[in-house]
Formats: structure tokens, sequence, C-alpha cells
């Protein structure tokens, strides 16, 4: 699985934990609607951090602004590849 497909699916577990019904990609937007508000933020940086074993306290800034789920592909490729 890749990043892309890896952080997907860790939006659709945080996700399906409030809200039914979304279907996950890249251009769902990441807002309290579907499910992501502040706490919802701390759950998936700590799932994203178990799934590709990093660590993204240095990135929390720019995931806290990702207006959707391709700028967070986006940090989190950033964060892999440092």
């Amino acid at each position: 699985m890749n990043i892309k497909e890896s952080v997907i699916e860790c939006c659709e577990t945080i996700i399906s934990e409030t809200v039914s019904g979304i279907v996950v990609d890249e251009n769902t937007l990441i807002t309290r609607e579907n499910g992501i508000d502040s706490l919802g933020i701390v759950s998936l940086v700590l799932e994203l951090e178990e799934k590709f074993e990093i660590d993204l306290d240095d990135y929390l800034a720019e995931i806290r602004s990702c207006k959707d789920v391709n700028a967070l592909i986006e940090v989190v490729t950033k964060a892999k590849n440092s």
C-alpha cells in the first residue's frame, strides 16, 4: 500500500468514528462536518504516526492547515521522506 492509499485509509478510520456514509478520497475536505475537529486531528496524527512509524510533531502546524486529504498526503510524504 502506498502513502496515498494509507493516508486515505487513516482518514476513513477517523471519519467513520463520527460520520457515516462519506466516501473518502484525496479531494475529501478535512472539516468538522466530516468528523475531523481538533480531537479528530489529534487522532488522525496518532493514526498516521503509527501507520508510517514516523514522528509528525514538526509537521503539526502544516497538518492543521490542510484543507483536504490531498494536502495531508503531501505533508505525510514530506515527513516520510525527510
